[in-house]
């Protein structure tokens, strides 16, 4: 092999490191934006969200990480011993994914059925944590992009 083919087998290891750690890095960034959601969404007090009698509502709110369309991070926790509110979150955000079968995402949810009945009457369950969401998403994605071109100029 002359210099030219190790230069350029170098460089695409080089390349698929450098992606993967770009990539490692923005799943890290959604699980942060997915927990700083939830953490937000489950804290919302009862005057301006909602009254917490069974638990399930609560357990329902997570979220979950995708990597073309499969798990790879998710986090739905029971309240009050609300499994069943934990599973039926989980179970939505699984089916959710299905519109994202490339790529990464992350997916915030209250999964219970009544969820948008309550938001409708005008209670905060998820409203105020995904504007959250998306201004966390811009900020993580802001760092990380500032990371990378820092690591350019090297």
């Amino acid at each position: 092999m002359d210099i030219r083919g190790k230069i350029n087998g170098d460089l695409d290891a080089i390349m698929r490191q450098f992606l993967q750690e770009v990539e490692r890095q923005e799943i890290e960034s959604l699980c942060r934006v997915g927990e700083e959601a939830v953490a937000l969404a489950k804290q919302i007090p009862a005057p301006i969200g909602y009254k917490d009698r069974t638990g399930n509502l609560r357990s329902s709110t997570g979220y979950a990480v995708f990597k073309d369309g499969k798990p790879i991070n998710k986090a739905f926790n029971s309240v009050k011993g609300a499994t069943t509110g934990a599973a039926t979150g989980e179970k939505l955000a699984m089916n959710l994914a299905k519109n994202h079968p490339t790529g990464l995402a992350l997916i915030v949810v209250a999964g219970m059925y009544y969820a948008v009945y309550v938001e409708a009457k005008g209670r905060d369950v998820l409203t105020s944590a995904e504007t959250n969401a998306e201004a966390g998403a811009k900020r993580e994605f802001a760092d990380l992009l500032k990371n990378i071109n820092a690591a350019f100029e090297k």
